[in-house]
């Protein structure tokens, strides 16, 4: 039987007693006017629990594997960045220790640490060391050293491997020199190759070797400066196979030097021992204009393997600087018209010469004399002209003068004066010369008065090279083979003709003679070396090269069928005849022509007339 005190009893007993004054309370309606809320509740905490009760545990889930993604993608990322995964370059130390400076040519001693920081060990390590241009090795300092490479194995993690590493260096004093150090490395289970690298720099304090030059700081222009580069050793090493460069500026011609160059401007200076030097004299023309600079850049090093005229690296340097002057009397030298350094004449040919001066000083120059002076053997002396000059044959010079020239007494500033002359080769009948030239050389001199008032000389010169060309001669002849002879008006007739060349002077190359055949005359057939062109009806023989005093000859045939209108003519058979060829010592092309050959130059043919 239940409780008398239970909840069903109470209720019971408060709706049977009608008089009971127990009250019910009941929930308070709003009024209709009541409007809704204008914002969210601000403690909405009990909803959200709420709704978060009702979500299903797969939501949950499925939310809670979000929010641990997206919080292992942020530490995996934070790791990466920071350098702190597993296998990565930065966790490979190189430490590169050494001096920071040297001496040019002395031994560099370096030693490289790697050490492992990655989680696995480092395998088939490789230690490469690369080298600044002109390293050499330290076993043999004629060895070039670009780089070296040394397997390290398998380094495990956390373990160090220490390497000592020794070359040469050569290179200019002040330079800053880079050397490299890179580490190549593989990972197990990995075919990638990781790369560390890291540089140490080195300052070259002292140059192995030095280069001074002895010259003036000014040059005449136009004229011959001479000038000693001296190469010194400062290195406590042998300076192996040592070169000399130069770099010639705008304007400069060499002419020699001593020792003999290798080319024109690279000098073999071969193994310079400590403390020890060689010289080289140079001496060539600057030209340009009143005040310009000429600056040429010396360099000297060790021979670049296998290139006789390049240095590996430069181990000193220096500049020549010129200021170019016009000179106190310019000169002239003009052959035929021409004022080249080298002409081209002729056996017998007289060549008419004008030397030119003039006065460029701001006073008066003095008893001014020109000298012309005359060397080679094929000089005719007996063919030396000179105007208002004096030629003296014991010296081989002509002479102007006071007392030729008046006008050479005083000569005003600014005033100009021309001396004439004539030159002539040698006939061909005077003999056969090789390589046959004259040098002409002319020297200007005067005095003028200085601010002190004391003479002083002041002086010019020029020179020129007459090469005298070879003499080609081209022999004809014509030979009856068979037919009428004399010719006759509508007969067939067989000729044979040939050429003969002869070189009397230098030697030639690519020979080649050329003629033309008139209508009435048909080539037949020729010797090795005759062609014969159709279109043009040129006959060609190519002779090619002769040496000097040497002869060639060729023969062909023809036919010939004069006309009745020939009848009492003799008409040429082969015209236009020529030969050209390179004369190798004059460097010029030659040609000579020669005569025609006609029915008069038949042997038994008479005056060569047709015969109807």
């Amino acid at each position: 039987m239940p409780p008398k005190d239970d909840a069903l009893e109470r209720l019971d007993k408060k709706l049977g007693d009608s008089a009971s004054s127990t009250e019910i309370n009941r929930t308070k309606l709003y009024p209709k006017s009541t409007g809704a809320p204008n914002a969210w509740d601000p403690t909405p905490g009990k909803s959200v629990a709420a709704r978060v009760s009702k979500m299903k545990p797969l939501e949950l889930l499925f939310i809670g594997s979000i929010v641990f993604f997206l919080a292992a993608l942020l530490i995996a990322t934070l790791l990466f960045f920071a350098g702190n995964n597993t296998v990565s370059s930065k966790n490979v130390d190189i430490r590169i220790t050494g001096p920071s400076e040297i001496g040019a040519g002395s031994t560099l001693s370096l030693q490289v640490v790697v050490t492992n920081r990655n989680a696995v060990p480092m395998e088939l390590t490789d230690l490469v060391v690369e080298f600044p241009d002109g390293t050499r090795s330290a076993l043999d300092v004629s060895l070039e050293l670009p780089r070296t490479r040394e397997s390290l194995g398998t380094i495990e993690s956390g373990k160090t491997v220490n390497r000592t590493v020794r070359a040469v260096l050569f290179g200019l004093q002040g330079e800053d020199f880079p050397v490299k150090a890179t580490v190549e490395y593989r990972v197990p289970s990995s075919n990638a190759v990781f790369v560390a690298e890291a540089t140490h720099t080195i300052r070259l304090n002292e140059s192995p070797a030095a280069i001074s030059v002895d010259a003036l700081t000014e040059t005449v222009s136009g004229q011959k400066a001479t000038f000693t580069v001296t190469v010194r050793s400062n290195s406590p090493e042998l300076l192996k196979d040592m070169l000399l460069l130069a770099s010639y500026p705008p304007g400069f011609v060499f002419d020699s030097s001593s020792p003999a160059p290798l080319g024109r401007s690279a000098w073999a200076l071969g193994d310079i021992e400590p403390g020890g030097e060689r010289k080289v004299t140079i001496t060539g023309t600057f030209t340009g204009e009143e005040g310009e600079s000429r600056v040429m850049h010396l360099s000297a090093g060790n021979r670049k393997e296998d290139d006789e005229d390049t240095i590996a690296a430069p181990l000193a340097v220096a500049d020549l600087s010129l200021t170019v002057t016009k000179p106190f009397i310019s000169v002239e030298l003009a052959l035929k018209g021409s004022t080249a350094s080298t002409h081209v004449i002729s056996r017998g040919e007289e060549v008419t010469g004008t030397i030119r001066w003039i006065n460029n000083l701001p006073v008066r120059v003095q008893n001014v004399n020109v000298t012309l002076t005359l060397n080679g053997q094929i000089l005719d002396r007996f063919k030396v002209r000179a105007s208002q000059g004096f030629y003296n044959s014991n010296t081989s010079s002509i002479t102007w003068d006071r007392s030729t020239d008046p006008d050479l007494v005083d000569v005003a500033p600014g005033e100009s004066g021309v001396q004439e002359f004539t030159i002539a080769a040698l006939p061909q009948s005077a003999g056969e010369f090789k390589n046959p030239e004259i040098l002409l050389s002319v020297s200007v001199n005067g005095s003028r008065l200085s601010e002190m008032n004391v003479p002083e000389a002041v002086q010019a010169s020029a020179s020129a090279k007459a090469v005298v060309a070879t003499t080609l001669e081209l022999g004809r002849s014509v030979g009856f083979v068979g037919g009428a002879l004399p010719l006759k008006a509508g007969s067939e007739s067989t000729l044979l003709i040939t050429w003969q060349v002869s070189n009397s002077g230098n030697a030639v190359a690519d020979a080649k003679v050329t003629a033309t055949l008139p209508l009435y005359v048909t080539f037949k057939e020729g010797a090795e070396g005759i062609a014969y062109t159709a279109t043009d009806r040129t006959v060609t023989w190519t002779v090619g090269d002769i040496e000097a005093g040497g002869s060639r000859s060729r023969s062909f045939q023809v036919s010939v069928v004069p006309s009745v209108s020939q009848v009492g003519a003799s008409p040429n058979l082969v015209t236009g005849h020529s030969i050209r060829a390179l004369d190798r010592f004059a460097r010029t092309d030659i040609t000579r022509m020669a005569n025609d050959l006609s029915t008069r130059d038949i042997p038994g043919g008479g005056d060569g007339r047709i015969a109807p």
